[in-house]
């Protein structure tokens, strides 16, 4: 009795362990470079120079303001008395206004770039989750918080090559 017990017991462990190692799969796992993926992108690169012509174009503006209050600056020295004081508002005023334009300008422009950000990751992201459902991995990480990782499992110019397309 003692003796079926115990190759009933060993049986049951070996089953336990046999069976369990056959429902166990091997995790796939891939990486991307975010940054590298982020900059290389097309898309990235044409964002960004229309947000450099956008900011030229604000320098430009803003450029403009400057040398009208600089002119004005010159004017109310030749100037005395009521002229003067006249003049003295009118560059207060357009101080303010070039404040305004330069807080609002800098506003736009940072609302552009978090925009640009927001659009670029949801591209990439949509690619890799595509990716990682394609290509049956069980998680696809960031490159930034793996210290060691096998290049073969490095999915950047895959997901380049898809969103370049």
């Amino acid at each position: 009795m003692k003796r079926s017990l115990s190759i009933l017991t060993a049986f049951f462990i070996a089953f336990s362990i046999l069976a369990s190692a056959g429902y166990c799969k091997e995790l796939k796992i891939g990486y991307v470079d975010l940054r590298k993926a982020f900059y290389e992108y097309q898309k990235t690169q044409t964002l960004e120079k229309n947000l450099n012509k956008l900011t030229e174009t604000s320098q430009e503006r803003r450029n403009k303001k400057i040398e009208a209050i600089t002119k004005l600056r010159d004017e109310v020295e030749l100037l005395s008395g009521a002229a003067r004081n006249k003049k003295e508002k009118e560059i207060d005023q357009k101080l303010v206004d070039l404040q305004h334009f330069e807080r609002t300008t800098r506003q736009d422009l940072l609302n552009k770039k978090n925009d640009m950000f927001r659009e670029v990751v949801d591209d990439i992201q949509k690619i890799v989750e595509n990716m990682g459902k394609k290509g049956g991995y069980d998680y696809v990480i960031d490159s930034r918080n793996i210290m060691y990782a096998n290049e073969a499992y490095d999915l950047t110019e895959q997901v380049l090559k898809q969103l370049n397309k």
